[in-house]
């Protein structure tokens, strides 16, 4: 079976790490002075690298000797799974200076479980390292948090998913990558505001980034914006442009057959409120930055001739603010809807008939 392209582009070196600069600095430190910290907290959104970052620590502290110890926790959160890891740390390793272990989703641990780990951390076994990675960092005990090294993951930059997208179609394009010049495309063609919306899509998320390009490739070896639309199942820009010029034109008749024809082509009723929400959040933005150039540092927006030209023709900024306080406001009354369309329709039609 042929590997996913996380898996195969996974980063094997810090120097791979997109983003993370301050987290590699402090963890490359260690490694060179030797002074290792046995109980580390990595927290950060989701797919920014933490566990990437953990297997590399241990890669390298162990010299590439040996291999960490992984527990997921969403699934292995008790204390008797914790009492095993404090029966292996107790232990030499035979193939490695140091056992290191990396618990991933560490939030999920009960209360049990951390009380047995709060003694395992406090005085732990020589040559041990502990590295837990966490999304929600909030659910941690203050004791537990006390007694770790905490790193801070941010979510990567939109330049840097986009970076690392194109290398990656690069690669998929040779057998040969050394000799290749990134500049060239081979028979994955694509283009950059294609790359730029997936990134954008991902929100910060490298590995969300690299599944939905692997996502697309799937769909068609042609990375267009049109093409990552479907792809993703994301409902296309000219239906957020449409219907937002059907509610400023006050035309229900347009809006009630848009939206059922969006409904009927089986989006996410309730994931496409959301993205319209984004939507006109960009489009605020746009007009009070008031320079597209700027907007588009700012935006999630695909940066295509039509958008842009439909951007320019927008001036009511009024109209745009009171559409996004009322669209905010429905996205959270709808949150737990069983009817999402019923209760979407009327929500915007109420808007319309304010």
């Amino acid at each position: 079976m042929e590997k996913s392209l996380a898996v195969k582009y996974r980063p094997a070196r810090f120097d791979d790490v997109s983003g993370q600069d301050v987290v590699k600095v402090v963890l490359k430190q260690q490694l060179e002075s030797g002074n290792i910290h046995q109980a580390m907290l990595f927290c950060g959104p989701s797919g920014d690298g933490k566990t990437t970052c953990a297997r590399i620590f241990a890669n390298m502290l162990n010299k590439g000797k040996g291999l960490p110890i992984e527990m997921d926790a969403a699934s292995h959160n008790g204390v008797d799974d914790v009492r095993d890891i404090g029966k292996m740390a107790t232990s030499q390793a035979l193939d490695a200076p140091y056992k290191v272990f990396i618990i991933d989703e560490c939030h999920m641990i009960t209360p049990q479980g951390w009380a047995s780990f709060l003694k395992l951390i406090e005085e732990p076994p020589a040559r041990a390292v502990f590295i837990f990675c966490t999304t929600d960092p909030q659910k941690i005990p203050p004791t537990i948090i006390s007694r770790c090294q905490r790193f801070q993951f941010q979510k990567v930059s939109t330049k840097d998913i986009v970076d690392r997208l194109t290398e990656i179609v690069i690669r998929e394009n040779s057998k040969d990558y050394d000799d290749i010049d990134l500049r060239d495309i081979g028979c994955i063609r694509h283009d950059s505001d294609a790359i730029e919306y997936i990134a954008k899509l991902a929100d910060g998320g490298m590995r969300l980034a690299i599944q939905y390009l692997e996502k697309c490739l799937s769909y068609s070896d042609d990375i267009t914006v049109e093409n990552v639309v479907k792809a993703l199942n994301v409902t296309n820009y000219d239906d957020y442009m449409v219907l937002t010029a059907n509610i400023q034109d006050n035309d229900t008749s347009s809006v009630v057959k848009l939206l059922d024809e969006i409904y009927a082509s089986g989006v996410d009723f309730k994931q496409f409120l959301k993205q319209y929400v984004s939507f006109i959040l960009d489009v605020n933005k746009t007009l009070i930055l008031d320079d597209l150039n700027e907007a588009f540092k700012y935006i999630n927006l695909p940066r295509t001739e039509e958008i842009e030209r439909w951007l320019k023709a927008q001036d009511n900024l009024d109209f745009y603010n009171q559409l996004l306080r009322h669209l905010v406001k429905l996205d959270a009354d709808v949150k737990y809807s069983q009817n999402p369309k019923v209760d979407i329709e009327a929500g915007i039609l109420m808007f319309m008939l304010r």
